[in-house]
């Protein structure tokens, strides 16, 4: 964390938890939670939470207590961290998936050590602008489009029937290009999540919603089936 920077739950994640209809079915696309701030270029695959970090994860999952039904993450420690302590604070008997929808290779990524050299010659940033500004790849990546369509389709297959919150813990990158090319250009600053802010999605009797930050639609396309797994 930088010197001097504060951190706390985003208020559009409080409001859309309480907006969101309880008796549905209900993805949380959610950032992880604080981490020291990294070098520049740094991947920090191995990075935990900091105690800040810990506590505001643990005030988010007391907030889950009775609502979350699965939980999904990126492999990545700061995000499987992230994931323990909401559902330790939720009080929830549940079991964490590491999702490889949400690492590398996942939605978006299909060659890792290409999107590594993305990352170090461009950084998070970079890349951010870069995809969820248009519909264009970068070297080892899916169009950004499509990923999203992959990632929103798993989400709903994995959310099912079940009333309730089904949280999939991810990065800023993942979180910023999939509410930008399902939502629009993000209003308001910071530009790109802030930790532990999220997209959510769900269907109700208007069709098929989006909502992160002030944005909110309710006439997405439904997703394509997700192709089997190779053999």
């Amino acid at each position: 964390m930088q010197a001097g920077l504060t951190h706390a739950i985003p208020d559009a994640t409080l409001r859309w938890l309480a907006a969101v209809p309880a008796g549905r079915p209900v993805a949380l696309l959610l950032r992880h939670s604080v981490r020291d701030a990294l070098a520049p270029r740094e991947l920090g695959y191995e990075r935990p939470l900091n105690a800040h970090g810990e506590r505001l994860a643990q005030a988010l999952g007391v907030r889950l207590k009775g609502r979350l039904r699965s939980l999904h993450t990126s492999p990545l420690q700061r995000c499987v961290h992230t994931a323990e302590v909401l559902r330790e604070s939720a009080g929830a008997a549940i079991a964490i998936v590491e999702d490889r929808f949400l690492g590398d290779p996942g939605a978006y990524v299909l060659d890792r050590e290409l999107a590594g050299h993305n990352w170090k010659t461009m950084g998070s940033e970079g890349i951010m602008a870069r995809m969820a500004a248009r519909d264009e790849g970068l070297p080892g990546t899916r169009p950004p489009d499509e990923g999203a369509a992959i990632l929103l389709r798993h989400m709903l297959d994995v959310a099912g029937e079940t009333a309730g919150l089904h949280v999939f813990v991810t990065h800023d990158i993942l979180l910023a290009i999939t509410a930008a090319r399902l939502l629009g250009a993000p209003q308001g600053e910071p530009r790109w999540p802030r930790f532990l802010e999220g997209a959510f999605f769900w269907r109700d009797a208007a069709g098929l919603n989006a909502a992160y930050r002030e944005a909110h639609r309710s006439d997405l396309a439904e997703p394509p089936p997700l192709a089997p797994p190779a053999p």
